[in-house]
């Protein structure tokens, strides 16, 4: 019998869905996004499917859109997977990293600290 290595699976679709009208929050609007992936792994269908909010931007085409619904799936998918005990096989890069800050409002500054995306720093307090 053989292993399962998802590492050779390949995608056979990939698709992304968008509610038409960003949806107001805490931390502004945001556009929920549906993504679909189906893979083709030693004969077998695996399949993803994740909701991801994403920050509603005007002017964003629909490619920019789909860039961040993935980022933010797989970030999603990523801290999951920390959660629940298993381990990054490969670090989040600092460019991710820096997406996932810009994307955040000030107030939520570090989260990706507790998230384990990025490594802990010490912040200096605000003596004002």
């Amino acid at each position: 019998m053989s292993q399962i290595n998802p590492n050779a699976a390949k995608v056979a679709d990939l698709s992304t869905r968008f509610e038409a009208l960003p949806e107001q929050t805490d931390i502004g609007p945001v556009l929920w996004a549906d993504v679909a992936i189906t893979y083709v792994l030693a004969g077998l269908n695996p399949t993803v499917d994740i909701r991801v909010p994403i920050p509603f931007k005007e002017g964003d085409t629909d490619a920019d859109r789909k860039r961040q619904a993935l980022r933010n799936a797989r970030l999603l998918i990523d801290h999951a997977c920390q959660v629940g005990g298993v381990s990054a096989e490969v670090p989040v890069s600092t460019k991710i990293q820096n997406a996932i800050e810009e994307m955040l409002p000030e107030s939520l500054q570090g989260i990706t600290q507790e998230f384990g995306f990025a490594p802990t720093t010490t912040a200096k307090k605000n003596s004002g």
